[in-house]
């Protein structure tokens, strides 16, 4: 029987072949078509074999042009319009067209897609040269690559700390008023972290897309970490990596932007193509021998020029430019050259996590304390240690080594969070291999001795010190005056002004202050600063790959030609229905069974079954039925309940 159309074309296949067409254009997946109709239907839109086209390489663009010339034509009529030479390549450029469901029909009578043929009006019907020629490269020390990467990768994890730290307190920076960072605020961090504005700008936009800083939603908004950064940063230093590789692998945001262009962190970044052109970027250094690099960025354009050269233009060769940089600073590569981990991390490998560890610096338990006040790292602390040195001290510099500075400042700043001289010399005398320099001991025990000598307390605010020269010096000063000093006893002062404007003129005064209770006790700094809200509810970040459990489950919906999502029931053992379950207990049900591949017994509506779930997105669930193999989309709203069951039948 003829083929008439796409559909009946479709309705043919294998399932073996209806996977590699939706493995090859996964913007069918989503949502799972329910039928070969609406396949046929999304396959033939514009928009899909425009994104489709823009995948395929020169030769393949103009074989499709000549079936488009000839149609409706045989497989020989193409194969004969070409160079003999290049017959292999004619033929498997024909395959891929017809595996892409672009070019459907008989072996006698084959036809372009119409909408791909209107796309491709106008185009040119030869590529300039095929097969294009090999990209330039230089060898680099396989060993040196890893490091090297390695070092790049350990570099970003301490900027993002920085970055996250430096905004944790009072200074963080404000949101503009049209949204992002403003410019000054860019430069300071980048100041701060001692890197030039690029980096920082990429640094802070990947921090951004893996949900570790964010608004922080008051009424004069700033930017801060957000309530994922603690776990992120306690996490181990491979699994640090991965999650900002992969953030900034899938986030449709151009860091390179910033600058003359856009404000970093604002919705002018947003590029909807860059995670296909990452992938076209990495496809091409990981096509290179191992230990190769490119011989420059303009090779690398020249080669997704060859594989892709609908979308050729000068915007996008800077684009490629840009990338290939980030990918550096990142630590995907190493003297240009791909290395493990940035391959580990780009194919989603189930070991990246220690193909990552293999590259990057064993996390340290120790550091070397120095008689010039400072304590060098040699390398990456444990989070605990990292975390408890940063509140006694500040960091200097980083690089392969970090080194942190203990000033009068940063010792206050530990006191004022509820330590004491000898926990401080303990904790200090406990990770250094080097014993505690005395001019350290005499900072720390000289500080301490001093704080808390003056308190102060509401009157609005008083101000007590038992050293009655103390307040008589303070009620001299001018800068007091705007405080409103009533001295009510030889030891106590009362304020009309807020307490944080009193401990800051002590300070400025050369006192060491402390906040003071109703009840007489020191009142400690919170411990944990500043947090923004996680932006999506705490939504991970995802791929929308056309992963192989997704391929197989929509092809049996294919097959089944049901379009209506039903749930079958299947109760329990005991018969017990459901009972209804807020939508917050419901939400975090559907997210871990997501997560550890875990089947769920489902209430919708007025029904209930076995689901495995795949994917929540967009208030709606994406889940395969247990019972008819199919995969079903569910509206969240009309989700009642949800529990993973002990047993699955």
């Amino acid at each position: 029987m003829p083929v008439r159309s796409l559909a009946d074309d479709l309705r043919g296949r294998s399932d073996e072949q209806l996977g590699r067409l939706l493995a090859g254009r996964p913007d069918l997946l989503h949502p799972v078509p329910a039928d070969m109709t609406a396949l046929a239907a999304r396959a033939g839109s514009a928009v899909s074999t425009a994104r489709a086209l823009d995948r395929l390489d020169g030769l393949t663009l103009a074989v499709a042009a000549a079936v488009a010339d000839a149609e409706p034509c045989a497989v020989d009529t193409i194969l004969s319009a070409f160079d003999t030479g290049n017959a292999d390549d004619v033929a498997a450029a024909l395959r891929t067209l017809r595996e892409l469901a672009l070019v459907w029909g008989d072996e006698d009578s084959l036809r372009l897609v119409r909408t791909a043929r209107e796309s491709l009006t106008g185009a040119v019907t030869s590529p300039v040269e095929w097969p294009p020629p090999p990209v330039a490269t230089i060898e680099r020390d396989p060993r040196l690559v890893e490091r090297t990467a390695g070092q790049h990768a350990l570099a970003t994890v301490l900027g993002i700390i920085a970055i996250a730290e430096s905004w944790a307190d009072a200074a963080a920076p404000a949101v503009l008023r049209k949204g992002g960072l403003g410019v000054r605020d860019l430069g300071s961090t980048a100041r701060i972290l001692e890197v030039d504005e690029r980096t920082a700008a990429l640094w802070i936009e990947t921090a951004y897309a893996a949900q570790l800083i964010g608004r922080d939603g008051e009424a004069e908004e700033r930017w801060r970490p957000t309530t994922a950064y603690d776990d992120w940063h306690d996490a181990p230093l491979p699994e640090q990596w991965l999650r900002l590789a992969r953030a900034w692998w899938t986030t449709p945001r151009a860091p390179a932007l910033v600058g003359a262009d856009a404000n970093a962190l604002s919705d002018e970044v947003e590029r909807r193509g860059q995670p296909l052109l990452r992938d076209q970027v990495i496809q091409v250094l990981d096509s290179l021998p191992a230990g190769c690099a490119p011989l420059d960025a303009d090779a690398v354009v020249a080669a997704i020029d060859a594989r892709a050269p609908r979308q050729a233009s000068p915007q996008r060769s800077a684009q490629i430019r840009a990338i290939v940089d980030e990918l550096e600073i990142l630590g995907f590569t190493g003297g240009g050259a791909l290395a493990d981990m940035g391959r580990a991390a780009g194919r989603d490998q189930a070991d990246a996590p220690e193909v990552v560890r293999a590259a990057m610096p064993e996390p340290l338990d120790h550091v070397l304390l120095q008689a010039d006040l400072t304590a060098i790292a040699p390398g990456p602390l444990l989070p605990d240690i990292a975390r408890e040195l940063r509140l006694v001290a500040d960091v200097e510099s980083t690089g392969g080594a970090i080194v942190h500075r203990f000033s009068a400042s940063s010792v206050r700043r530990a006191l004022d969070c509820g330590r004491d001289a000898g926990e401080i010399l303990d904790f200090l005398a406990r990770v250094s291999r080097t014993p505690v320099p005395q001019p350290l001991t005499y900072l720390v025990e000289d500080s301490a001795r001093r704080h808390g000598t003056v308190r102060v307390g509401i009157a609005t605010a008083y101000i007590r010190c038992d050293d009655e020269t103390a307040l008589a010096a303070l009620l001299a000063d001018p800068r007091a005056e705007e405080l409103g000093c009533v001295r009510v006893s030889p030891t106590v002062v009362t304020v009309s002004g807020r307490i944080e404007d009193a401990i800051a003129i002590l300070r400025d005064l050369g006192l060491h202050p402390v906040a003071e209770t109703p009840d007489g006790t020191v009142a400690h700094a919170p411990r944990r600063r500043a947090r923004a809200p996680r932006r999506g509810a705490g939504a991970p970040v995802v791929r929308r790959d056309a992963t192989p459990a997704l391929v197989k489950a929509a092809v049996a919906t294919l097959r089944a030609g049901q379009s209506e999502p039903s749930v079958v029931v299947a109760t329990d053992d005991d018969g017990s229905a459901l009972e209804p379950m807020p939508a917050t207990e419901t939400m975090a049900v559907l997210r871990r069974a997501i997560a550890s591949s875990l089947t769920v017994r489902l209430g919708y509506g007025d029904g209930e079954g076995l689901v495995d779930p795949m994917r929540l997105q967009a208030g709606m669930l994406t889940a395969v039925d247990r019972i008819t193999g199919e995969v079903r989309t569910f509206a969240v709203s009309r989700i009642v309940a949800a529990e993973i069951p002990d047993h699955v039948h």
